[in-house]
């Protein structure tokens, strides 16, 4: 597999950047309901030329919320009230993990990456062509996650093992969950970038280990899924090298996600998992987020 550079996010989208390119996004009009009106603060939010759903914002899991013409994030109870300002964004869909591309683009004035006129809206700035934020392929997920330039490690924090609370949040044994804030309601999220050796979790007073991947990026293995660019195919990486894959040409059904998250066991954490089952690109749930790309 041979890529060009490109640049990833070193951690996943928070609630507060979503949101504020929410805030930007409802000032340019770009906010839609679901009957294609202008959306005007209640029920789930969605975009686009042929109107997809972005965010289940309704879901009282979403950690975003809209009062008084502002949207903020939600504060949860845990071992302490904390907010959501630094957890990654969840109930997101494919679709709303793109729009958030093309309008952080468009806010900094550099080329969107994607179509959201089209049917499925493809990818128009494909790598190596430089362009403005999108997601990643799965070669450039796992690449970032697991490859220093002579291994391949199984997590995506540079270790072949996941044992206890201090690398990342998953579901364990003990006696069900990581969650490191202790957070008294699903879902388990823990804020980005959480373990970095400084941090000291207060459910069981664990102190954290520096958990990045061999390029930097935290959260690689366990908190939320991560949507990837990529249509999902079994045969797709069957047919020998490649140079800058995006996955299949033509669409399949499912788009693919990796990571594992927090309340997944150990092996869905591994930097070579893929999951796809019933991830329809509008699918959205409360253990799924996202990170962004650039291609400089």
């Amino acid at each position: 597999m041979t890529l060009s550079s490109y640049w990833i996010g070193k951690y996943e989208v928070t609630n507060l950047q979503y949101a504020d390119v929410l805030k930007w996004a409802l000032a340019q009009g770009y906010l839609k309901d679901a009957a294609g009106d202008p959306w005007t603060g209640t029920g789930d939010i969605y975009g686009g030329g042929n109107r997809q759903i972005l965010l289940a914002i309704g879901e009282s899991t979403c950690n975003i919320q809209y009062s008084g013409e502002v949207f903020s994030c939600k504060t949860r109870v845990g071992l302490g009230n904390y907010s959501m300002d630094t957890h990654p964004v969840i109930h997101v869909s494919w679709y709303g993990a793109v729009a958030f591309c093309n309008w952080l683009s468009e806010w900094q004035g550099v080329t969107p990456c994607y179509d959201m006129s089209s049917a499925n809206w493809p990818l128009t700035v494909p790598p190596p062509t430089s362009g403005g934020y999108r997601l990643p392929t799965e070669a450039e997920w796992e690449r970032a996650a697991a490859w220093d330039g002579s291994k391949h490690w199984i997590y995506g924090f540079t270790s072949d093992t996941l044992t206890g609370k201090n690398r990342c949040n998953y579901r364990d044994f003990s006696p069900n969950y990581v969650n490191p804030l202790g957070l008294t309601s699903y879902p388990y999220t823990s804020p980005v970038g959480w373990f970095d050796g400084v941090h000291m979790s207060p459910n069981g007073s664990i102190a954290t280990v520096s958990s990045t991947s061999p390029v930097g990026c935290y959260d690689m293995s366990g908190n939320v899924w991560e949507w990837c660019h990529d249509w999902h195919d079994d045969a797709y990486y069957s047919g020998g090298s490649m140079t800058n894959p995006t996955g299949p040409p033509t669409a399949c059904t499912y788009r693919v996600m990796r990571d594992g998250c927090g309340h997944d066991y150990y092996y869905y954490c591994r930097s070579a998992s893929r999951d796809y089952y019933n991830r329809l690109p509008s699918f959205s749930h409360n253990r799924l987020g996202f990170r962004v790309v650039r291609t400089p």
